[in-house]
């Protein structure tokens, strides 16, 4: 017990040092979106109150537009700003992504722009980078949340194995894109969060049996983590599966009445929230999409973008990403990288397929995790065949980062499942010190070099 907690205070520890490292060396505005979420937060901080459409701030778009050209904004996204600063963010050019990443005007509230906007309120009167970097500071702590919440998942997932749990916490911990994503000011982090613990609770609930606890943290990460980022949506699906799934599973034990009428009330529960999500503001877009998917027929479907980019290089970009693709997905990592990357998962997906009679994971974990990364694939690719075809493919693999979790668990359990019993120990080792190792070549590498060269 105390080696576990070591580890733990080991890992979170890392996890909090190599966000806040990230946070201090990616200069401002240098992440997607980062200009129009960190509006509205600083919006939500400098109101008390929720935005509308006219309470856009002139003096707010004075400051960001002068700290952009201060900070080369144009220049490391590759989209040249004016050569004279126009007074207003309408002023810039509709490619230069400041103005399409804009949420406050369009209204398009988050939950998770609640939580930065907490840590600006005593420091309103501050420059608008240092208000960018306390906002910053709010999602690297999220990200070790994020983390502990991952290993205690794989701790119910693998009691016996502790080591194992901590090496695929390792992964959600030291995935170079993760880190910068979850050190910038962004709505991912948050809803990433509420899709961890509801995979907590549902394995909690597979290992333990129902507990009301359980149901209700399902139901409320679910919601949140709609309400926080649409990549969530995922949730709903999964939920009905693994419940139906653990209905199965439970109805021939004993009380079985008091879990099937629990588990009917966790539906209605559910169902109640997901018709407030179906007629509220916040869940139109989410619905929309699934009624598309809904009625769409295969000659509907955008095959290719505007770009001429297929749906195969699309993929791949996104499992690129998914990895390193730093700022504004202007900074890749080189090639051998990603074949690496690649030959890992490849292995990985085979090893799965090696039969160990020893095996210590139960076959539940692995159909739990399995079918939660592939709902989670099967939305993302979906969702981006239903584009509009007149636009671009937004494959980003960051949109996968609510299923980061069970994508670490099969990826370090197939991985372990090519090694015998004794070498174990060895190989894994091994492949958290490659984890490591790119992530301080993606920083050390390509980060600093680029930015600060």
């Amino acid at each position: 017990m105390a080696s576990r907690h070591r580890w733990l205070m080991l890992l979170l520890g890392l996890t909090l040092v190599r966000g806040l490292l990230y946070a201090a060396v990616i200069p401002p505005w240098q992440s997607p979106d980062e200009t129009g979420h960190f509006e509205y937060v600083w919006l939500l901080a400098h109101l008390g109150r929720l935005p509308t459409r006219e309470d856009v701030s002139p003096s707010f778009e004075r400051e960001l537009l002068g700290s952009l050209y201060e900070w080369r904004y144009g220049e490391f996204v590759g989209r040249s700003l004016p050569e004279q600063m126009p007074a207003r963010l309408s002023g810039l050019p509709r490619y230069a992504f400041v103005v399409e990443s804009r949420t406050a005007p369009a209204g398009r509230f988050s939950l998770s722009y609640l939580w930065p906007a907490g840590f600006l309120l005593l420091f309103r009167e501050q420059n608008l980078v240092l208000q960018l970097y306390l906002a910053r500071l709010s999602s690297v702590l999220l990200n070790v949340m994020i983390t502990w919440l991952a290993l205690q998942t794989f701790l119910v997932l693998v009691p016996s194995r502790p080591t194992l749990a901590v090496l695929m916490a390792a992964v959600v911990a030291f995935l170079p894109q993760h880190t910068f994503i979850n050190s910038t000011v962004g709505d991912g982090p948050m809803a990433e969060l509420m899709a961890c613990l509801v995979l907590y609770c549902w394995a909690r609930t597979f290992r333990h049996g129902f507990r009301v606890g359980e149901i209700v943290g399902v139901i409320l990460g679910t919601l949140a983590g709609i309400w926080c980022k649409r990549t969530a949506v995922f949730l709903i699906p999964v939920n009905v599966g693994l419940g139906v799934w653990w209905l199965l599973r439970w109805s021939r034990r004993d009380r079985v009445g008091r879990h099937i009428a629990g588990f009917c009330g966790g539906l209605v529960l559910l169902a109640a929230g997901i018709w407030f999500w179906r007629y509220s503001y916040m869940g139109l877009g989410a619905w929309s999409a699934l009624s598309r998917l809904w009625q769409a027929s295969p000659d509907s479907l955008n095959w290719a973008d505007a770009r001429g980019l297929t749906l195969e290089e699309g993929l791949l970009v996104a499992y690129d990403s998914f990895w390193a693709n730093f700022g504004w997905m202007a900074l890749p990592v080189g090639g051998r990288w990603y074949g690496a990357i690649m030959l890992l998962s490849l292995m990985a997906l085979i090893g799965w397929g090696i039969r160990r009679p020893e095996d210590e994971i139960p076959s539940w974990a692995v159909g739990m995790m399995g079918g939660a990364l592939f709902i989670a694939c099967a939305a993302f690719v979906w969702v981006a065949l239903l584009t509009d075809a007149t636009r671009y493919y937004n494959f980003q693999g960051r949109y996968l980062f609510p299923a980061l979790t069970p994508y670490a668990f099969l990826l370090v359990g197939g991985l372990e499942r090519f090694l015998p019993i004794r070498e174990r120990r060895y190989g894994m080792a091994l492949f958290g010190l490659f984890m490591v190792y790119f992530d301080a070549c993606c920083l050390a590498g390509y980060i600093l070099p680029y930015f600060y060269s």
